[in-house]
C-alpha cells in the first residue's frame, strides 16, 4: 500500500483529488491532508508518505520551498505539483528541485492515472533495488568479498538515510534488521559466538545516538562478520586436510542425510531449503560452495552410485531401477547415467564393473 499526502488549500480541489485516487488505485491510500507548506512538512514527518500531491500556490510556505525542504530531507520522496498556471518558468523552477511531476488544473483523470502509474513503478524500482544491494551484501558476505561488501554497506546506509526521512529511529530499525539477516547468512559458518556478537552490536546499535554512530556501528559490525568469516573458512580448510577427514557445513548436514535416506524420491530444492531453513538461492549458493558440485549434480551423482550398485547385485530391468531412483522417465534416467558414467546402463551391466 503506498501511502499519499494531499497539500492544498482548497478543500473542494482535495476532496476531488481524493475521490480520482479512490476510484484509480486499490494500492494507495491518503493517509493526510494539508493546508499549507508547514503543515505539509510536518506531516511529511509524521507520516511519511511515499508520494505527496504538492499546490504550487498554498498560503505561508509555498508549495515550492515546501517541497526543497522534504526533498532535502529525502530526494526518494515522489513530490507532484499541482498548478493551474501553465508558466514555463515556474515548471522549470519545480523540475529543478526534483520535483517528480506535475499536473495543470484542472486535474484530467487520464492524465492523473498515467503519471501515478509512473511513479509507482519508480517508487518499486526503488525500492526492489534497495533489496537487490540486500541481498547482494549477503552474497558478498558468504563468498567473503570484502570490498564490495563495504561499499555495498555504504550505498545501503545512504539508501536506509534518504527513505528514513533522516529519522534516527526509523534508520536504526532498518540496520537492526539488515544486521539480523547478516547474522542468519553468518550461521551458514558455523560461528560459535553469534548470538554474543549480536547482542553486543545490538545494544550498541539500540544507543546509538545519532545516524553517524549507528552507521559507524552497522560498518564495524560488517567488518567483524568478513573477519571471522575468513577465520572460519581457514579452519574449515584445515579440518578437510587432517586426517583426511570429510567436513560437511552443519547447516547442510540436514539436506545431505536427507539425500542419502530419500534418494529413491523426486528431490526438490524448495524441500532442501525448507529443510536447512534457507531461501533457495542461499541454499543454492551454500551448496556449490561447501560441496564443489551444484546440488543438482551432486543428487544425481548419488543417485547414479546406487544405480551401479543394482545394475550390478539385482538383475533388475533397467526401467525399473530407473523409477526405483525416482526418474519415472527411463529415458532421462539413461541420459543422467550416460552423462555421469560415460557409458549406458546397459553397456555398464555388460563391462567389468571395475572399470567405471
Amino acid at each position: 500500500m503506498y501511502k499519499i499526502l494531499l497539500v492544498d488549500d482548497e478543500n473542494l480541489e482535495r476532496e476531488a483529488l481524493k475521490i480520482m485516487l479512490k476510484n484509480i488505485k486499490d494500492e494507495i491510500e491518503v493517509v493526510g491532508e494539508a493546508e499549507n507548506g508547514r503543515e505539509a512538512i510536518e506531516l511529511d514527518e509524521k507520516l511519511d508518505p511515499d508520494i505527496i500531491f504538492m499546490d504550487i500556490k498554498i498560503p505561508g510556505i509555498d508549495g515550492m520551498k515546501a517541497s526543497e525542504i522534504i526533498k532535502n530531507k529525502n530526494q526518494n520522496k515522489v513530490i507532484i505539483m499541482l498548478t493551474a498556471y501553465d508558466d514555463f518558468n515556474l515548471i522549470h523552477k519545480a523540475l529543478t528541485l526534483n520535483v517528480n511531476d506535475y499536473i495543470l488544473k484542472p486535474l484530467k483523470y487520464n492524465q492523473l492515472l498515467e503519471i501515478l502509474n509512473t511513479q509507482i513503478i519508480n517508487l518499486k524500482f526503488n525500492k526492489n533495488k534497495i533489496k537487490e544491494m540486500e541481498f547482494q551484501l549477503i552474497d558478498k558476505i558468504v563468498y567473503y568479498e570484502k570490498k564490495q561488501a563495504i561499499d555495498l554497506m555504504n550505498n545501503i546506509i545512504n539508501s536506509y538515510i534518504h527513505i528514513s526521512n533522516n529519522d534516527a529511529v526509523l534508520f536504526k530499525e532498518r540496520l537492526q534488521l539488515l544486521m539480523e539477516r547478516i547474522i542468519k547468512a553468518a550461521c551458514t559458518f558455523n560461528f560459535k559466538d553469534n548470538d554474543s556478537i549480536s547482542e553486543e552490536y545490538s545494544n550498541k546499535l539500540k544507543y546509538s545516538s545519532d545516524i553517524e554512530s549507528a552507521s559507524k556501528t552497522i560498518e564495524k559490525f560488517l567488518i567483524l562478520i568478513l573477519e571471522k568469516t575468513i577465520e572460519e573458512d581457514s579452519i574449515k580448510i584445515n579440518n578437510k586436510s587432517e586426517k583426511g577427514k570429510v567436513y560437511i557445513n552443519k547447516t547442510l548436514e540436514p539436506a545431505i542425510k536427507y539425500i542419502q535416506e530419500n534418494y529413491r524420491e523426486e528431490i526438490g530444492l524448495e524441500k532442501m531449503a525448507c529443510i536447512t531453513n534457507l531461501s533457495v538461492y542461499y541454499f543454492s549458493r551454500l551448496f556449490k560452495r561447501e560441496m564443489g558440485v551444484n546440488f543438482i549434480n551432486y543428487v544425481n551423482n548419488f543417485k547414479m552410485q546406487k544405480a551401479k550398485k543394482m545394475l550390478k547385485d539385482t538383475d533388475l530391468p533397467i526401467v525399473d531401477i530407473a523409477a526405483d531412483l525416482g526418474y519415472y522417465e527411463c529415458g532421462y534416467f539413461t541420459k543422467v547415467f550416460k552423462k555421469i558414467i560415460g557409458i549406458t546402463p546397459s553397456k555398464y551391466r555388460n563391462y567389468d564393473k571395475e572399470d567405471y
